[in-house]
């Protein structure tokens, strides 16, 4: 069949389709709406046991059914007109790709929201509702507050959403924030047409870490992919801002300064780079100081140097499942590093000093520990396959 063929057919059908929609509303609201649930019953077929499954209707509840059931269908249609009329625009190259990514960022959301809402699960150690009241009296994790601010503010705006409904809606805000920002910061390496391959990379690196609810977790990724980009971008202000944010969220962000300084030797004149580090080391101590003053916590950081020791040597199952969920993108990032981008090389110094400070710190065997790494990661990974695909081309020419 022609493609001028097809389309009529569609047209014909798009106009069966308005008349049959416009038909069953004249039909509601003229008699529909006034029918009782009996004569429903007999009208709908599986009423008898949709009702056995999902329990009875409650009174005068078949017609608000119905009308929602045809708004439904009323905006599939709108949405097929509005296909069809707009078809030629939507098959230009530039915004098909556009459309493309943002179904796949949208699709990376969801999956991750989704796993947040049916995997994750509230921990004794961090109780939602005690850290958005009175979060001075959550050891370790009491000043990480980025996320934890607006949940509070929901909270107080929109009394009836409970403690988690509030933390969880922000927490899908932090989401999208981390897709988007992962998703900027992968076009530097692969082009905006392919950053999407960005985003998926980062839906599977976060799921296997998304096991308990932390208000900071996600807010690491989007943090430091903003401080990176910025960083790359050479925008040392927006950087030191991005960085003010971060420090909001996890006090283990102080690493990119060391970071910032052997990214920016040799690259940027060494006085700016002294105001830039300089800058950012004020901004930490005062930052962490208006904290500790305001929200004085019992206890800020736990020593567990033999504890990561006792994992390393007896390898409990928990330990075996956090090598083996990690180990191997590391190792597969470090099969292809000499590929990777001059920036992502030296931006590498990260991941041993994260392992230092969080051997004394941290506890190993959760991969969360290395979010902020994870930028860094999918960009070495995205610069050996930009390799792969232009190789093809090379050879042909």
């Amino acid at each position: 069949m022609s493609a001028i063929r097809l389309r009529r057919v569609f047209f014909i059908t798009l106009w069966a389709g308005s008349a049959l929609i416009l038909a069953l509303w004249i039909g509601f609201f003229l008699w529909g709406r006034h029918l009782p649930d009996s004569t429903w019953a007999k009208v709908l077929p599986g009423f008898d046991l949709a009702e056995e499954a999902f329990g009875p209707t409650p009174a005068g509840g078949v017609p608000k059914v119905v009308f929602r059931i045809l708004l439904l269908l009323t905006a599939i249609l709108a949405g097929l007109a509005l296909l069809v009329r707009y078809w030629d625009r939507l098959q230009k190259p530039d915004l098909t790709v556009r459309l493309f990514s943002l179904a796949v960022a949208v699709a990376c959301c969801s999956v991750l929201f989704q796993n947040m809402i049916g995997r994750t699960q509230q921990e004794p150690w961090y109780n939602i509702q005690t850290m958005m009241t009175n979060p001075a009296s959550v050891p370790i994790f009491g000043q990480r507050l980025l996320l934890i601010w607006p949940a509070m503010l929901l909270k107080h705006f929109v009394p009836r959403l409970t403690y988690i409904q509030s933390f969880i809606f922000i927490q899908g805000v932090a989401i999208v924030l981390a897709i988007y920002a992962i998703g900027e910061w992968s076009a530097l390496f692969i082009g905006h047409n392919l950053k999407f391959l960005g985003q998926i990379l980062l839906t599977l690196l976060l799921l296997p870490t998304m096991l308990a609810y932390q208000g900071h977790d996600i807010g690491v990724v989007f943090t430091y992919t903003f401080c990176y980009l910025f960083l790359y971008r050479r925008s040392y202000w927006f950087f030191i801002l991005a960085f003010f944010v971060a420090i909001l969220n996890h006090q283990n962000v102080l690493l990119l300064v060391p970071v910032a300084g052997f990214v920016m030797y040799g690259k940027a004149p060494n006085s700016t780079i002294v105001r830039v580090l300089a800058a950012c080391l004020v901004v930490y101590v005062v930052t962490r100081y208006v904290l500790n003053q305001t929200v004085p916590i019992p206890q800020s950081h736990e020593l567990k140097i033999w504890w990561n020791m006792r994992e390393l040597a007896e390898l409990p199952r928990m330990m075996t499942f956090g090598i083996m969920l990690t180990v191997p993108w590391y190792v597969g990032a470090a099969i292809v590093f000499k590929f990777a981008d001059p920036f992502l090389k030296r931006a590498s110094i990260l991941l041993p000093m994260q392992l230092a400070i969080y051997s004394v710190y941290g506890q190993l065997n959760e991969a969360r520990l290395f979010h902020g790494f994870l930028p860094i990661l999918i960009g070495i990974y995205l610069c050996f396959t930009r390799g792969r695909l232009s190789a093809p081309a090379a050879v042909a020419q």
